[in-house]
């Protein structure tokens, strides 16, 4: 058999309820011990008279004839003056006296004979000594003698004043704590909603509702996890959205090449061509196959890159690697006719030398790709603010301002045909942009008048 967990509004009641419970018994036995002492006390204060008057009374009667100084013989008898005995009588004072050597000398009527003289060793004399027995308050005296005085009274009421303040204690206890656990659970249910506001918003999002959104919730600590879980399902949600129209980018960029695989595999096999068709075909299907690759490669590279392997950094200079690269690339430019414009000054960083190479390459590439007939391409590298810095630019026909937020996004194109005319699949400002989050710097586009583009990677100090 499985017990379902309680839950978090029940653990708290049930907490709270039993710490008030312990306060309320706490208070309550505080409260019916010191009533029973007050009792005990008045009963003992009530006892204190004839305690003395019963040592007196013996007293003069043991020293009646006697000239002067106590008697040294012990008494043999006793016997209450008449007065005393009424007195006992109407307060409902019982009373016995044993002689020095233990004789019980005289008692009343509640008394017993047999009733033994109470211990006296470790007595201090004429201390009063208290003591309850058989439902009676008893205080007794020693006196240096020995002698022993005993008077007693009946704790019936007391005792039953006290049960009746402890069952309305009891119920007085259990009234406070049930109203108490009431409004506990009327606040707890109040201060629970905003936590059930959130489950159900999670169970929806769970769902695959990730449009969800949790209200703002009163309070400091509730509305920051509001704000931290609307953010965390705006992430997901932007995730998600991001990973689908990925998934179908993927599947639309390889679906072309092997369309075309496909295609002219099928005109091969149909009839025999000549040998200038068939090198025509295999350059076709070679073509669609290096297409793949390129993709295939370039979601590699931005897996790896976006999962932080090969991080390894050391102290590296972007006019240095800008000029590598422009070594490499200056045969592109030629052949576009090109001018190219650099300004190449000092900026050290640490970073991924490989990496950021490959983002001045791919922003390198895609400036001299996207330029127009005798346009310009501009580099210039060093240090503003002592950040390092690296900024490209060419001439063209700019980015519109709408595509200028997304011009990172994967598989994103500002003008597609003449994207796919270049061969490119959408993934290199992408790189760029993960290569440059993963290294903490900033990766910007902007487009200025004249129809210059600009990409400006700022390096992390």
């Amino acid at each position: 058999m499985t017990f379902q967990p309680l839950t978090i509004r029940s653990r708290i009641l049930l907490w709270h309820g039993l710490l008030l419970a312990c306060i309320l018994t706490a208070f309550g036995i505080t409260a019916h011990r010191l009533q029973w002492e007050n009792e005990l006390s008045r009963l003992d204060r009530g006892l204190d008279e004839p305690l003395s008057q019963l040592h007196r009374s013996l007293h003069s009667q043991n020293n009646r004839g006697v000239p002067s100084g106590p008697r040294s013989e012990p008494p043999e008898s006793y016997s209450l003056p008449q007065d005393l005995a009424a007195s006992f009588t109407a307060r409902g004072v019982e009373f016995s006296i044993w002689s020095r050597t233990g004789t019980h000398l005289a008692y009343s009527t509640e008394m017993s004979d047999s009733m033994t003289m109470p211990p006296i060793d470790g007595v201090v004399p004429f201390v009063i000594q208290r003591r309850n027995r058989d439902g009676l308050r008893e205080a007794y005296l020693i006196t240096p003698p020995g002698e022993c005085f005993l008077v007693a009274t009946s704790m019936v009421n007391e005792q039953r004043s006290a049960a009746r303040l402890g069952w309305w204690l009891l119920a007085l206890g259990t009234g406070i704590l049930g109203i108490g656990l009431l409004v506990d659970a009327w606040i707890l249910r109040r201060a629970i909603r905003p936590v059930e506001d959130i489950i159900s918003a999670a169970e929806r999002i769970s769902r695959g509702n990730l449009g969800t959104r949790i209200e703002s919730s009163a309070g400091a600590e509730l509305g920051r996890l509001t704000n931290v879980l609307n953010k965390t399902f705006a992430s997901l949600d932007r995730a998600f959205t991001q990973q689908s129209r990925f998934s179908a980018d993927v599947a639309h960029e390889l679906r072309t090449p092997v369309s075309v695989l496909i295609a002219e595999t099928q005109g091969i096999l149909e009839r025999e061509r000549d040998s200038d068709e068939y090198r025509e075909t295999i350059s076709t299907t070679l073509r669609s196959a290096q297409r793949m690759r390129g993709l295939i490669e370039s979601l590699l590279d931005l897996a790896q890159i976006e999962s932080g392997a090969d991080l390894s950094r050391s102290t590296c200079d972007l006019a240095g690697l800008s000029s590598e690269v422009l070594h490499n690339l200056q045969g592109m430019v030629e052949t576009r006719g090109l001018r190219l414009e650099h300004k190449l000054e000092k900026a050290s960083c640490q970073a991924n030398a490989a990496q950021i190479t490959q983002i001045i390459a791919n922003l390198l590439t895609n400036a001299i790709q996207h330029n127009v007939p005798g346009g310009h391409v501009r580099i210039e590298t060093g240090l503003s603010d002592a950040i390092a810095f690296v900024s490209i630019e060419n001439s063209g026909h700019g980015i519109p301002a709408t595509d200028l937020p997304h011009v990172f996004e994967r598989f994103y194109r500002t003008d597609t045909s003449r994207n796919r005319k270049t061969g490119g699949v959408g993934l290199g400002l992408a790189i760029c942009k993960a290569i440059a989050d993963a290294h903490g710097a900033a990766l910007e586009a902007c487009s200025l008048p004249g129809g210059i583009t600009r990409f400006t990677l700022r390096m992390a100090p």
